[in-house]
């Protein structure tokens, strides 16, 4: 089976069976945006003087970088 990349037309914008599977309706969109606010809400005062996402980027580099390191380790002893 072979995979297919979207194609472009002319104006840069993705075709138009592309466009319609992604395209979401007004009702869909402000149902998520609710969502998104309760979210908000119900964490707002877990750790309201903390950034959580501050915090989820610097775990994110943490992890890059010990990754890295394992993978460097990995190269010196097989190459």
């Amino acid at each position: 089976m072979r995979i297919r990349s979207p194609q472009r037309g002319r104006s840069g914008r993705y075709d138009q069976r592309m466009a319609h599977s992604t395209r979401l309706t007004k009702s869909e969109v402000e149902r998520r945006r609710a969502a998104a606010e309760r979210m908000r809400g119900l964490f707002a005062d877990v750790a309201p003087d903390r950034s959580l996402v501050d915090e989820l980027i610097a775990d994110r580099r943490a992890e890059a970088e010990a990754e890295s390191r394992e993978s460097a380790g990995l190269r010196r002893r097989s190459g």
